[in-house]
């Protein structure tokens, strides 16, 4: 082949090969380019759209479960004498992901209820809920000359805490208000918490006492080994209301006992009071999970006027008495 003819190939094959750098092809190539990152781009937003939309989805189905979790309510109806939780409102935050609940206490007081204290608890849709506000979280504690006692007080009303003294320990004072609360002024109602000479099964308390009179039961929990540890620190013999495990009485004393026996098999099955149910079970019966006749009653608490609180003043059982909460009649 000739030189010339050489030099026309080559030529040829170099203008072949300038198609690439050509004005056309490079748009091409940057038409192809934008729509490959605008399809990624549509592909991520529509990922996290989903991811965002599952996880708000499933934030919102765990912070439900977790606020119509009723633990709270039923520990309130074993636990706290003559208190119960009354009502909740719930307040949504950002994107309905956590919410605070506004929880309000009642204590019932003859025929009387009363705001004992108030609560806001934060929830959020994972973790740990977190107390915001405890109005009772704090109690006064006062040694009262007069009554020759220490004395509780709620921080939210600045009323008296109801106290208990166990039937199986020994006390250098036991208080007896009872007389006390019956000299108070006719238009008073008040609360009064009355601690046995030992502990009695339900049947006998009936013959003593008529259910309509009673407003709350404190039932014997505590095992053997907890008296043990009672009895080796002082400063844990007197019960403090707040504290003691039993149940409200509308009425009827044995459906009472058996929706407390009901409420504390239910919680001890899981959730956080789980293992203060259990407590709560093996105290009053360790081989077995405790029937009606398991039950030992320590004390009860009554409430009413000067004149209806008399007629306990010669039942023979009582062996102590505390004052709680006291309100005009009007």
């Amino acid at each position: 082949m000739s030189s010339n003819d050489s030099n026309r190939t080559s030529g040829k094959n170099n203008k072949e090969l300038d198609f690439v750098t050509s004005p056309s092809f490079q748009k091409a190539i940057q038409k192809a380019k934008w729509k490959q990152t605008i399809k990624f781009f549509i592909i991520g937003l529509l990922s996290t759209c989903i991811l965002l939309f599952g996880i708000f989805s499933i934030g919102q189905y765990l912070l439900q479960n977790r606020l119509v979790n009723d633990d709270e309510r039923l520990f309130s109806q074993i636990n706290g004498s003559n208190v119960y939780m009354e009502s909740e409102m719930i307040v949504y935050g950002f994107l309905n992901l956590s919410a605070v609940r506004h929880i309000t206490f009642k204590k019932t007081i003859d025929d009387r209820d009363i705001v004992w204290n108030k609560q806001e608890v934060e929830v959020p849709f994972f973790g740990r809920e977190n107390i915001i506000d405890d109005e009772r979280f704090t109690e006064n504690t006062e040694f009262s000359e007069r009554l020759n006692r220490q004395v509780h007080y709620n921080n939210f009303t600045g009323e008296r805490e109801l106290e208990f003294y166990y039937p199986q320990l020994d006390y250098e004072n036991l208080p007896n208000e009872l007389d006390i609360a019956t000299k108070l002024d006719e238009n008073t109602l008040a609360e009064v918490a009355l601690s046995f000479d030992k502990t009695y099964t339900l049947k006998e308390i009936q013959k003593i006492l008529a259910p309509e009179d009673i407003n709350w039961v404190w039932v014997n929990t505590t095992s053997k080994e907890g008296f043990q540890n009672l009895k080796a620190d002082s400063a844990l013999q007197v019960m403090d209301g707040p504290s003691a495990d039993g149940f409200q009485v509308d009425g009827n004393l044995i459906i009472a006992a058996e929706t407390f026996l009901s409420n504390v098999k239910q919680l001890s099955k899981e959730g956080k009071y789980q293992t203060a149910a259990q407590e709560m079970a093996d105290g009053i019966n360790s081989k077995s999970f405790p029937k009606i006749e398991d039950l030992r009653i320590s004390g009860v608490v009554v409430s009413g006027t000067p004149s209806e609180l008399e007629k306990f003043q010669d039942i023979e059982l009582i062996r102590a008495s505390t004052i709680g909460a006291t309100i005009d009649v009007y």
